[in-house]
């Protein structure tokens, strides 16, 4: 299935593995299980993201997490991008520029959005790369797979799924979670940390946001913003916002919620979309120049708060009303 990527792979001696910006689960807990598998392998391997403070301290606690660094400037014999689903995802800086320069290029991704930029993609619309990497993994030399890759792979299933709770979750899917279970992880612990656990800040932030919500649209859209006082106010970042969401989404008669976040020159905002109901956020986003999944997706707009409102009220009027529920 997977003959020239494999060829690519096992003839490389020096890789380097890449992450997207703002990193989640998938995408570091993708990228620690490529390290760990290649050097199993007798690979010399490094692991670029292009901002270190960009990751979440709950995925501080996976193995290898110190293996991850910024762009030096080194050439490799193969570069490997993984939950990429465009060449702006690994964004404006290092990362991308050194990902050109390496002799080959493959990327790893499950976006239905994906946008093809490397010599050679595996995709599939599964719920994770992570589970892709597994069945490649499997496929090509099983005994490079240890507790270390397992754990890894199993935290980027566990997280883009929402702990196997989320429409994406698939038969296979919790075939693999089982058998990654088989070799000895600790799955509580990985359940508790990236996904119960949360600090005091982001309780905070939590209950901050929430609390100003914002209905649309018969109540069909609702839509929460991080604000840079938001953050400032509970000492939180950009990145604390990851999963505060799906407390909006879960609200009955909600079908798409979106969430704004500031960026630091207040002049742009990150959007967060997730749909239910047969509403494609993926179709959404696109509206903007973003993409993702048909349930989960996001995009930047580049304009002040009311505007920004303003627009994703119109678009999420079109996809309700028109032809984007598909």
């Amino acid at each position: 299935m997977y003959e020239r990527i494999t060829k690519r792979l096992f003839s490389a001696e020096s890789v380097a593995v890449f992450m997207h910006i703002n990193p989640d689960g998938d995408c570091v807990g993708s990228s620690l299980a490529m390290y760990a598998y290649l050097k199993n392998l007798g690979k010399t391997v490094d692991v670029y993201v292009e901002k270190k403070e960009d990751i979440r301290e709950n995925l501080r606690i996976l193995p290898n997490i110190e293996a991850i660094g910024v762009c030096e400037g080194k050439r490799y014999d193969l570069g490997i991008a993984l939950d990429c689903g465009s060449a702006s995802r690994m964004g404006n800086a290092s990362a991308k520029v050194y990902f050109d320069k390496c002799d080959e290029r493959i990327c790893f991704d499950h976006h239905e959005t994906s946008e093809p930029f490397a010599d050679e993609t595996v995709f599939e619309n599964v719920a994770a790369t992570a589970q892709i990497l597994y069945k490649f993994f499997k496929e090509n030399d099983a005994s490079a797979i240890d507790k270390d890759v397992a754990t890894c792979l199993y935290a980027g299933l566990l997280t883009d799924t929402g702990a196997f709770a989320f429409s994406n979750t698939s038969d296979e899917t919790l075939r693999i979670a089982l058998e990654l279970r088989s070799y000895g992880i600790d799955a509580y612990r990985l359940l508790y940390k990236l996904v119960k656990e949360e600090r005091r800040e982001i309780f905070e932030l939590r209950n901050r946001v929430l609390g100003k919500a914002k209905f649309f649209l018969d109540d069909r859209m609702g839509l929460i913003a991080f604000m840079r006082s938001d953050f400032e106010a509970t000492g939180t970042q950009d990145k604390d916002t990851e999963g505060i969401i799906n407390s909006l989404i879960n609200i009955e008669g909600v079908k798409i919620a979106v969430s704004v976040a500031e960026m630091a020159d207040k002049r742009a905002f990150k959007v967060g979309i997730r749909t239910k109901d047969g509403v494609n956020a993926g179709k959404y986003a696109a509206l903007f120049g973003g993409g993702g999944h048909a349930n989960a997706s996001g995009c930047r707009i580049y304009a002040d708060y009311d505007e920004t409102v303003k627009r994703l009220t119109e678009a999420a009027k079109l996809v309700l009303d028109g032809d984007g529920a598909e």
